[in-house]
């Protein structure tokens, strides 16, 4: 269990939490917060914590998992043509009309 990103962690029961002692790191850690992480990675004057090639795929998953709770059902996603192949209404859930004089370039 933990509280708000993951701050003070701690194993249930107590006395399991008191027996393990604190864990080895195994990542490196940011001593900044992770958005002045993000902005220094983009600037090149650090590694990102979660480098941009892992992290579209990570944010495409949970994204998906959005569309398949209001699509309300399961959802087969063709991530080559990018779109839902067993839902085709969840489709609609992918893009959006831009309002008139707006647009994607």
């Amino acid at each position: 269990m933990h509280e708000t990103y993951g701050y003070k962690p701690r194993l249930l029961p107590q006395s399991l939490h008191d027996s393990y002692g604190t864990p080895k790191p195994q990542l490196p850690r940011i001593m900044t917060t992770h958005e002045m992480n993000w902005v220094e990675a983009a600037k090149g004057n650090a590694q990102a914590s979660s480098p941009f090639e892992y992290a579209a795929r990570l944010v495409e998953v949970m994204l998906l998992g959005v569309v398949s709770l209001r699509a309300r059902t399961k959802i087969y996603y063709d991530a080559e043509n990018m779109r839902v192949t067993n839902a085709t209404s969840a489709n609609d859930l992918l893009r959006r009309d831009y309002r008139q004089g707006w647009k994607l370039t």
